[in-house]
This record gives structure tokens, C-alpha cells and sequence, in this order.
């Protein structure tokens, strides 16, 4: 530490209850103007100190103190002038939270949550009012800024601290505004993936360990290892199955048996309203007998937004371009829809532009991206809510606390196919 941030230290009087009352953002850029890298490792040290295992007194406190917490924090300052050395220490305690749930309590957010400051190209666009949002390597990087900055105080945080972060964000930049809804959401939902993705690689973590085995409800889920945070959401699309099973106990065991029901029905209704439904009727005419079980089902389910009059867009996206969403899509490889429904295209599944599965038929990637919104807890986009609702009561048989009563569009559907 610098002289000038010792004296800051001593005439804020930062002590060891100041640290356990919580610091600011804006009060660490005041102690460590500029230093993000010493804001870091001070809140690192603080929360090493709050942990279990750091019981021991603090060298500077005297025999006849009351022990009041676990650990110290010393910070020193040293200059070197030919033969001489000046030291500045400050050494205080980092008090014992909750001495009875100690195991159990984690950080929570401050009162007021103050955005951090952005890389430097970033914030000057940023303060250039130029929309960030629209390019997906600067909405990256405000996510991985807000998340370390988040992190710092918890791996689980609240529904209230990501909406507080995701607010603090928009009143701060309101250019970066959704267009739609509250204007807030697609925010709030990146950062909440984006602790999901960096959790999953922790697991000596001891928050992390901690929340897995209070939640874990007797069984584990089966996501893949991963070498880091992008690859960790990588899995199979029985991975996906498995863990809606595990989080939702009604959630229907076959989501093909459900749908081969309705699946010619499906087809019936979409016919005319729309040029993709003729596009499957050719392709199918130059269909195998035996393929068209296959054919029908793959369709039923491509064709299924039309007769919600929801757009296939905002579940398919065709060809190698880049999506703008943070909502899962089916990316599929070729811009051929005949190659699609006879089977032949291969798929990816992605959800916030972060490629989750790969090489699948497009049934198996719109059940997977079905999935995915219960495995990372997301909420269903407005723009395709009907069909995913459908999918939801009517196939796949999950039913979620909360959930209101279905929308007068869905019911009138569920009324003509079954």
C-alpha cells in the first residue's frame, strides 16, 4: 500500500467492524484510487478471513482482547531510501459474521450498488452513448465486468441483486435499455447465466459446495467436467433431460411419446399458413415411405410457432451468422429447409451465443432448447411464450409454482389438437 492509502485507511477509520458492516464500491475506489487489482485482493482477504479454519488471533492483538473474529488483515507499505526502510502497517480484524450460522452465511450485496468503472475502449464508447448492446464482444465484457464485481461478494446472489445490478446498469446507461419489457431483462438473465456457467467449475468452492449439497436433493447432476467457464456449459442433450428430471419431479419421462400424438394435427393446421408448410409438403412428396415417421415429427415441431402465430425465426436461426439473443436457438448449419426436414442438416444448440450442444438432428435441438430454459432458468421470450407454454403443460407435463393460467391462444389451440 501507498502512504497516502494507509493514511486514507486511518482517517476513514476502516477497522475491522467498518469491514464487516460491507464496503462499498465507490467507498474501495476511494481507499485504492485506481487500483482495480487492490480492490480485488483486498475483498479476497476479507472473505478468506470470514471463512471457517481462520480462527487464529491477529499478531498485532494483545493477549487481553476479546477474540472477535476469525482472522486479521495486514496491510503494508514499505519505501526504500539507500540504507533506510520505512514500514506502515495496518492490521484489523474482519469480525466473526454470525458465530452460530457461520458455516452457512455468505455476503450479500451493499445497500446501494455502484457499477464499477469498463475496460478502457469499453467506457469510453460507454460514455460516447453508443449502443454496446448490439455487439456481442462488448455485451460479454459488461456481463464478465458485472459478474467479478458481484462475485467478489457471493456466488449465489439474490433475485433482488441481480435485478439491483441489472437496474443499476440501465439508470446509469439507459441507451442499453431492451427494447421491450421492463427494460432490464435480457440483462438480468445473461448475469444470472453467467454465474451459472462460472459455478460449475468451482467445486472446491466452499459457497459453491455448500449451496450444491444443500440443493442437491440426494442425487447429482450429470453435466460433463469442463477445463473452463465457456466449455462447462458444453453437454450432451440427455444431460439436459436428466436435470430437468432431477429440478422438475412431473416433468413427463418421453417428450416424443407426448408430441407423436398431436403431430399429424399439428401439420393439418399450419398447412396454408405459411410458405414453410409448403416447402415441407414438396420435400415430403420426395420422401421414403419408411422416413416419414421421422419427416413428420421433425416438421410437427419446426411448424409448431405457426399455428401460435409466433415466428420459427425466434427458434431456428439457418446458415453461420451470429444471433443476437441471449434466448437459446437452433443454429442450423446449412440455409436448406428440404435438407432440414428429411434430417440431413446438422444443428447446435446455443443460449446466450454460448454453444451448448452440437451436431444434432433439429428435433433433437428444439427439445434441447426447450429444455434449456427450465436447466438454466430462464424465462420464456415473449416473442415464441405460447409455443414454449404449450410445450411445457401440454408435452412435456412439467408444472412450475407460480405458473398463471394458460393465455386464451394456447387454450384454443389445446382445444383443436386434442
Amino acid at each position: 500500500m501507498t502512504e497516502v492509502e494507509v493514511q486514507k485507511f486511518r482517517e476513514n477509520e476502516v477497522d475491522g467492524e467498518t469491514v464487516h458492516l460491507g464496503l462499498t464500491d465507490s467507498m474501495l475506489d476511494h481507499l485504492f484510487k485506481g487500483s482495480f487489482k487492490k480492490q480485488a485482493k483486498f475483498l479476497q482477504i476479507v472473505r478468506q478471513m470470514q471463512e471457517p479454519g481462520h480462527g487464529e488471533a491477529c499478531p498485532a492483538q494483545s493477549n487481553t482482547q476479546p477474540k472477535m473474529g476469525r482472522g486479521c488483515v495486514t496491510a503494508t507499505h514499505s519505501t526504500e531510501d539507500m540504507d533506510t526502510e520505512e514500514m506502515h502497517t495496518i492490521t484489523f480484524q474482519v469480525l466473526d459474521v454470525d458465530a452460530a450460522t457461520s458455516s452457512q452465511s455468505f455476503g450479500r450485496l451493499p445497500d446501494v450498488y455502484v457499477l464499477p468503472s469498463f475496460p478502457k475502449e469499453l467506457q469510453a464508447k460507454l460514455d460516447a452513448k453508443e449502443e454496446v448492446q448490439r455487439v456481442p464482444q462488448y455485451r460479454h465484457k459488461i456481463i464478465r465486468v458485472l459478474h467479478e464485481t458481484v462475485a467478489m461478494y457471493t456466488m449465489y446472489p439474490t433475485h433482488a441483486e441481480y435485478v439491483k445490478v441489472a437496474q443499476a446498469l440501465i439508470r446509469k446507461y439507459p441507451f442499453l435499455k431492451d427494447v421491450t419489457g421492463n427494460g432490464y431483462h435480457t440483462w438480468h438473465m445473461s448475469l444470472k447465466r453467467k454465474f451459472k456457467t462460472e459455478r460449475a467449475p468451482l467445486v472446491q468452492n466452499d459457497e459453491v459446495k455448500l449451496i450444491k449439497e444443500k440443493f442437491a436433493h440426494g442425487t447429482k447432476s450429470k453435466l460433463p467436467d469442463a477445463e473452463s467457464p465457456n466449455n462447462s456449459l458444453r453437454t450432451k442433450p440427455r444431460s439436459l433431460l436428466e436435470e430437468v428430471g432431477r429440478i422438475h419431479s412431473t416433468a413427463s419421462i418421453s417428450f416424443t411419446d407426448g408430441f407423436n400424438q398431436i403431430v399429424h394435427k399439428v401439420l393439418a393446421l399450419a398447412q396454408g399458413k405459411s410458405p414453410l408448410a409448403k416447402q415441407y409438403l414438396e420435400a415430403r412428396e420426395e420422401a421414403l415411405t419408411e422416413d416419414l415417421p421421422g419427416m413428420d415429427f421433425r416438421a410437427a415441431l419446426i411448424l409448431l410457432p405457426i399455428i401460435f402465430k409466433e415466428s420459427v425465426d425466434h427458434h431456428i436461426m439457418m446458415g453461420e451468422g451470429e444471433h443476437n439473443t441471449p434466448y437459446p436457438i437452433v443454429q442450423v448449419t446449412q440455409e436448406d429447409w428440404k435438407s432440414t426436414f428429411e434430417g440431413r442438416s446438422s444443428c447446435s444448440l446455443k443460449v446466450d451465443r454460448v454453444e451448448v450442444c452440437e451436431g444434432m438432428k433439429v428435433e433433437e435441438a428444439m427439445i434441447s432448447s426447450f429444455y434449456s430454459y427450465f436447466v438454466f432458468n430462464l424465462e420464456y421470450q415473449p416473442k415464441n411464450k405460447n409455443t414454449l407454454t404449450f410445450l411445457q403443460r401440454c408435452i412435456a407435463k412439467i408444472n412450475v409454482k407460480g405458473d398463471r393460467p394458460l393465455p386464451t391462444t394456447v387454450t384454443r389451440v389445446i382445444n383443436l389438437l386434442f
